[in-house]
Formats: C-alpha cells, structure tokens, sequence
C-alpha cells in the first residue's frame, strides 16, 4: 500500500488527459458498493468503504501534513476543492468532536432521496486524514448526506 499515490498519480493519457465525466466516477463508485454489499452484505461493504477510504485519509495526511492544525485542514480543504472532491468547511470543532461538512459531494450531490446516507468512503477519508494528525485512533459517522434528503454531507469525527 507504501507509495500508492505515487503510483496512481501517473497518467499518460495524451488524448483523453486527466479528466473524467462525475457519471462515470459515480457509475464505477456505486456499482461497486453495490457489488460489495452484495458480497459482504450493507454493513461489512461500509466498513470497507470506510477503512478504503480512512487509508488514503492517512496517506493524504502525510502529504499536507502541517504542524499547525489550522493550515493543515486549509491545505486539506484546497485539495478537497482542487481535486473536485467536494467543498469543505468545518463547522464545529470543540474538545470532543470535530463536524466536517462536504457541499458539491463528488458522490451525492444532486442525487434524489434514497432514503439512506452513503459516502463511507468520505467518512473514512476525514477520519483517516485527522487520524494521521492526532496520531490515535478515533471514531467518526456520516452525520447528514445529501443522498438521505439532507441537502449536505457531513462528517463527524468524534475526538474524546
């Protein structure tokens, strides 16, 4: 898993560049939390979605890292943002929890009711990237989700 994004960071698409419409990212996404689900069941499919995406949290972390907390989540933010993953903001940081919200999610955003939150990936990905600060292991749940009706996705971390 050493050096993973070195390795996928290398494209050498002269015609088609670098870029991918969002339907085929959300096909090649959703269809394989389908799959796994079907596989491992709902719940054993979320944890891998979250531990899939707390590794590559933990892996990013190591490339913004910043001592001082507050510059680390603006360089995590920019990337969120420059990459198109979504829109960042945090909007409680206390003692105990950290709540992170993510609009324009690249997984949800725009998506009907499904009656269901689904972006364990992005659950795992903040967990993994504010893991990797603290340096301890901690907990964290989708806490709104765009695909639930809840206009926004929403990351709590819980830090106590």
């Amino acid at each position: 898993m050493e050096n993973i994004l070195e390795q996928i960071s290398k494209v050498k698409r002269e015609k088609l560049g670098t870029d991918i419409p969002i339907l085929i990212f959300r096909a090649l996404r959703h269809f394989t939390s389908i799959y796994a689900a079907d596989i491992l069941g709902e719940k054993g499919a979320n944890i891998v979605f979250v531990n899939a995406g707390k590794t590559l949290g933990k892996e990013l972390g190591k490339v913004l890292y910043n001592q001082d907390f507050d510059i680390y989540l603006s360089k995590v933010s920019d990337f969120v943002e420059k990459e198109k993953i979504g829109i960042l903001k945090v909007v409680d940081f206390s003692h105990d929890k950290l709540v992170i919200q993510l609009d324009e999610c690249i997984t949800c955003a725009g998506m009907d009711n499904i009656g269901k939150r689904i972006c364990f990936f992005e659950v795992g990905l903040v967990l993994g990237i504010v893991e990797h600060y603290l340096g301890k292991r901690l907990s964290a749940f989708e806490s709104k989700c765009n695909a639930n009706g809840e206009g926004i996705c929403e990351v709590t971390v819980i830090l106590s």
